[in-house]
């Protein structure tokens, strides 16, 4: 069941930590920094105080900026929010947060120092906290890491395939969270890594690649220019000027052939003959599929899934879609809807549309109501006509994550 459809059952309390000293800034109090003509910490505030997910948010401060931040949440209207003293470490300041955290079933900790939270990143967070109690932002490391002896030489080079990097929101059961930190006597980099010292499992949900950490003066003018890349897109459809939208299309067939199953956007259709190809020939998935990466500038669906390739034989089409759904809020796109028509001879597809419509949102972390499945013969013209095959066409609109 989607997450929204669950609020009411559900409160969520943030945690902003934002007590550091700013060493690296040159002097410098980084959480005041003008970004796109706000306050660096405004950023994420604001996000916190429009997602309709979130109840409570309690920011962190170091001593000397209580009164601009006291100052700040008065003009940036956080009706959610208050303020208290953090502590000398980071964890100190979460464990002063969590004490205000009233009544709540889930905290969220994101750093205030990363100014790009989205409200996507906190959905898509809460729901993969569902799992097991703890979720945290990640992207896959691109660089391969070698790891180093004391004399600087190359100790192991771990397989790049498994690691991560670690980012913020890190989302957690309130009683989970509130124990690891009981529990926690020793310095730890992430919150994340006490709740991991209590045994519990911690999911990964990717992140952003553009969901930086500003440490340095570097990272506020790489931030800044993300900023201003955002914020000169074109309008479009009558958005505002930094929202991006983009539109792909997509198109697939296969041939109808005994002996195979026939698989529409998901949904094994009962049938005397099925679609052939080298996944499970989803002509509709693979149809959205195209969509969204023509949308995206991903290339295609050969692009990314090659026909051919030993790991993609036989493999479901929604796993294809779920892997594509990663890629595209890597890249900062959320999916605004899909329309897709599948046409066909037979056999009668109008009573699995509902079920099609629920295994495309699910595989892509979005809603129904965002996914339309239609479907339609040629009345008896060409080789879908006759039975021969099946096609499939879609059009999706991608959103560009407005900052």
């Amino acid at each position: 069941m989607p997450l929204r459809a669950q609020r009411s059952n559900l409160k969520v309390g943030a945690i902003i930590a934002a007590a550091g000293s700013s060493r690296r800034m040159g002097g410098v109090d980084k959480i005041f920094a003008p970004l796109g003509g706000k306050p660096l910490l405004a950023w994420s505030g604001d996000t916190c105080q429009r997602c309709d997910l979130i109840q409570q948010v309690v920011i962190t401060l170091s001593n000397s900026s209580l009164e601009q931040g006291r100052k700040l949440m008065k003009e940036r209207g956080w009706s959610k929010a208050s303020i208290c003293l953090g502590g000398a470490q980071r964890q100190d300041s979460v464990r002063e947060g969590l004490h205000l955290m009233k009544d709540c079933d889930w905290v969220l900790i994101h750093d205030g120092a990363r100014p790009f939270l989205t409200v996507d990143l906190i959905r898509r967070g809460l729901e993969a906290a569902r799992e097991t109690g703890a979720a945290i932002a990640a992207v896959p490391v691109k660089d391969t890491i070698k790891l180093a002896d004391d004399t600087g030489l190359v100790a192991e080079t771990p397989q790049r395939d498994r690691l991560w990097t670690a980012q913020t929101p890190q989302i957690f059961k309130f009683d989970i969270i509130t124990e690891a930190y009981n529990k926690l006597t020793t310095e730890v980099t992430d919150d994340a890594a006490a709740v991991e010292r209590l045994g519990c499992k911690v999911k990964l949900y990717m992140g952003a690649y553009n969901n930086i950490k500003v440490a340095t003066p570097e990272d506020l003018a790489l931030a800044e220019a993300i900023v201003q890349e955002t914020q000169s897109a074109m309008p479009a459809f009558g958005l505002r000027s930094k929202e991006e939208m983009r539109i792909g299309i997509g198109y697939d067939s296969h041939p109808l052939v005994p002996g195979c199953k026939l698989i529409l956007a998901g949904v094994d259709i009962p049938y005397d003959r099925g679609l052939s190809g080298w996944s499970d020939a989803d002509v509709a998935t693979h149809a959205i599929i195209d969509a969204l990466c023509g949308a995206a500038d991903l290339g295609d669906t050969g692009t990314q899934f090659p026909p051919g390739e030993p790991e993609y034989e036989d493999i479901s089409s929604l796993v294809l879609l779920s892997k594509t759904g990663e890629l595209l809020r890597a890249k900062g796109f959320r999916v605004a809807n899909i329309d897709t028509t599948i046409i066909a001879q037979r056999p009668k597809l109008t009573p699995f549309i509902p079920d099609m419509r629920n295994c495309i949102s699910q595989a892509l972390g979005i809603e129904p109501k965002q996914v339309t499945i239609k479907a339609t013969t040629t009345d008896g013209l060409g080789f879908i006509g006759r039975e021969e095959g099946i096609v499939a066409q879609s059009i999706a609109l991608l959103q560009k994550e407005s900052l």
